[in-house]
């Protein structure tokens, strides 16, 4: 299963891991494509990250899976750029209060979990590059360049997935990506044939539908959406890849579209 955004969202976690298992064949790991902290305001409504809930987020570390950081991950890790970073320090109250709890020796494992990699390719992840907001720093001014966590690829920016990540082996060295950050469930479908990128926004109705990735002249770049935010009109989801019958199938979470 692949989760992206969680953001403190621990009653989503349980509830996307209670779907998972009860789906044929189950799942077997957890890839996380960062934002497990921060904005629980706008996940659960709670301002503070409290201990309860960390210690139910704690049940991440019972699955293995790769684990890249999110911009939330970095900046907690990274106190340095609160005041030099104007994203970063709009949150420093919220961030100075989960440093203190995540500073705890039964937590601090998940923080380094998700802190070790801002891109991600492995035997494990095959086929896949993972990262949250971009592989490289797509983003960016003379003022201020960001880290590739805190960059975001929009449904919008065909020409920067093209031309940057299935155009450029440096940027990605694998046929396919998964990332978050914008918490819009959907996928960027690259034909090497025609070299034709779409965007394909997923659409609830097809929840639970395996979508196959198989065909060789087809490249994806797919993002799960939040699991622990619903926004917009959008509900919380994840992801179900299954790398050997090549299909990612969205989960929704239905019981829980409101805080």
């Amino acid at each position: 299963m692949v989760l992206s955004d969680l953001h403190e969202n621990s009653g989503a976690l349980q509830h996307f891991i209670r779907i998972a298992e009860h789906l044929p064949g189950g799942f077997d790991d957890i890839w996380l494509l960062g934002d497990v902290f921060g904005h629980s305001d706008d996940a659960t409504g709670l301002e503070d990250l409290t201990q309860e809930v960390m210690d139910e987020l704690m049940i991440l570390m019972r699955y293995k899976g790769p684990a890249v950081q999110g911009n939330w991950e970095y900046w907690l890790t990274h106190p340095e750029r609160d005041r030099s970073n104007k994203d970063q320090g709009k949150y420093t109250e919220q961030l100075t209060q989960r440093r203190t709890l995540l500073e705890k020796k039964k937590y601090k494992p998940l923080l380094d979990r998700l802190s070790a990699n801002t891109a991600l390719v492995s035997p494990e992840t095959g086929e896949f590059t993972l990262f949250h907001g971009c592989s490289y720093c797509c983003l960016g001014n003379s003022v201020y360049q960001p880290q590739p966590c805190e960059c975001y690829l929009f449904p919008r920016d065909l020409n920067t997935v093209t031309r940057g990540l299935f155009g450029n082996a440096e940027n990605l060295r694998t046929p396919h990506f998964l990332f978050g950050h914008t918490h819009t469930p959907g996928f960027f479908t690259y034909s090497a044939a025609s070299m034709i990128n779409l965007w394909q926004f997923f659409p609830p109705d097809r929840a639970n539908q395996p979508i196959s990735y198989g065909d060789s002249n087809q490249r994806y770049g797919i993002n799960p959406g939040s699991a622990g935010i619903a926004w917009r009109g959008l509900p919380r989801t994840a992801l179900l890849l299954d790398t050997n019958e090549k299909t990612f199938t969205y989960l929704i979470d239905e019981e829980r579209q409101t805080l």
